[in-house]
C-alpha cells in the first residue's frame, strides 16, 4: 500500500507538490497557532481555575482583546514566516542552494507576500470575525486556512517560480 502511494506520488508531481505544501503549511500553521494562543494566554486577563484546565485556558485565551490578540498574531507571523520560507524552499518547491543574493531576494519576496497576507487576512479578517462575534479560538482557525491558500499560490507562482517552465524552484547552473 504504501509503495502505491509512493510510485503515484513520484509520477504525479503536482499532486506531490500540493501535499508537500499541505504538511508545511500544516506544520507552519501548528506553529503560528501555538506561539498565537500562548501570546493571547499570557497577555489576557485570568481568573481562577475552576474546573478542567483546557476549558480554563481556552476562556483566558478568549478574553484576549484585540490589541492583545494583535501583538501575539504579530508574533507568531514573523516567527512562522521565517520557518515557512525555510520548509517552502527545501521542502516544498525543491529550490537548494543558489547565490546569497538569490536567496535575499526570495527570502524579501517571500516576506512581502506574506507582508500582504498578514494585513488582508491576519489583521482585517481577524478584527473582522471579532467584529461580527466570532471567538478568538475559532476565528484564528479560519484566518489561517485563508493565509495558507492565498501564501501558495504567491509562492508558487511568484517567489519560487521557474524561468518559462511554470512554477517550483529555478534550477542550479551546473559547475562546470
Amino acid at each position: 500500500m504504501i509503495q502505491k502511494i509512493r510510485d503515484y506520488l513520484n509520477t504525479h508531481e503536482k499532486q506531490y507538490e500540493l501535499l508537500r505544501y499541505l504538511i508545511a503549511g500544516g506544520l507552519t500553521t501548528l506553529l503560528s497557532m501555538l506561539i498565537h494562543y500562548v501570546g493571547c494566554f499570557i497577555m489576557a486577563p485570568k481568573e481562577p481555575m475552576s474546573g478542567s484546565v483546557l476549558p480554563w485556558v481556552i476562556a483566558t485565551i478568549n478574553r484576549a482583546t484585540g490589541a492583545q490578540m494583535a501583538i501575539s498574531s504579530a508574533v507568531s507571523w514573523v516567527i512562522a514566516v521565517l520557518f515557512a520560507f525555510w520548509i517552502n524552499r527545501r521542502m516544498v518547491f525543491r529550490v537548494s542552494g543558489g547565490r546569497a543574493a538569490k536567496i535575499w531576494m526570495e527570502l524579501a519576496q517571500f516576506a512581502l507576500g506574506r507582508v500582504v497576507s498578514f494585513f488582508v487576512f491576519e489583521q482585517g479578517m481577524m478584527l473582522l470575525l471579532k467584529a461580527v462575534g466570532v471567538s478568538n479560538f475559532v476565528n484564528r482557525i479560519v484566518v489561517l486556512v485563508f493565509v495558507m491558500i492565498f501564501n501558495y499560490v504567491v509562492s508558487k507562482f511568484w517567489i519560487f517560480k521557474k524561468p518559462g517552465n511554470g512554477a517550483g524552484g529555478e534550477p542550479e547552473p551546473k559547475a562546470q
